[in-house]
């Protein structure tokens, strides 16, 4: 089950990947428009700055360009079997182009509640607040997004509700390490 659901998300962590080095190219900073427009409620802005139409572009374009390349590579390694959503639905490039869509559009969907609890409580990445709020605030980042993209899972390889669970433990795990590897090579500057 464990391999299964790296074989299968593999395509996420590769988007979120691609993701931040996309919002870093200076060429597109005229997509950097904030989803909240700049607005503010109660004198603090809804999300903030970092969650911008650049950010969406790029999760969803790169998840659904590791999904059809993920694809491709399964397919002919045939290892599509290990892949849980294609134990429901066929390894196309048409499928693949939409699930990776999915999974991109609702790792940044399910980033939005949190941004949003954080600009009210003026948490950033730098001062998470204090213990025990901190360890809340910290575990909460790690599996905001992996709460929408195993949900998107669970639905295209119908998994129960404990694998759902355990999906987004180790999605949550596994997003702790990725950002450790990138604050390594200087690509994220927080966990």
């Amino acid at each position: 089950m464990i391999i299964s659901l790296y074989i299968s998300m593999l395509p996420v962590i590769l988007g979120g990947v691609f993701n931040m080095l996309f919002v870093k190219i200076k060429a597109l900073d005229f997509l950097r428009i904030p989803i909240d427009g700049g607005k503010s409620l109660n004198g603090k802005r809804v999300f903030g700055d970092s969650k911008s139409l650049l950010g969406f572009i790029g999760m969803v374009l790169g998840t659904s360009i590791a999904a059809i390349i993920w694809g491709v590579f399964l397919k002919y390694m045939r290892l599509e079997h290990y892949n849980l959503i294609y134990k429901n639905y066929p390894n196309t490039v048409y499928f693949n182009l939409l699930s990776g869509a999915l999974f991109g559009f609702a790792y940044m969907i399910f980033e939005l509640p949190n941004s949003f609890i954080k600009r009210r409580f003026d948490i950033d990445a730098t001062t998470r607040g204090r213990f025990p709020a901190n360890m809340v605030t910290f575990v909460y980042d790690q599996i905001d997004s992996m709460i929408g993209v195993m949900l998107v899972l669970a639905i295209f390889a119908g998994l129960r509700f404990p694998q759902y669970i355990l999906a987004v433990l180790l999605g949550g795990i596994t997003h702790v390490a990725v950002n450790m590897i990138l604050i390594l090579f200087k690509v994220r500057k927080y966990l």
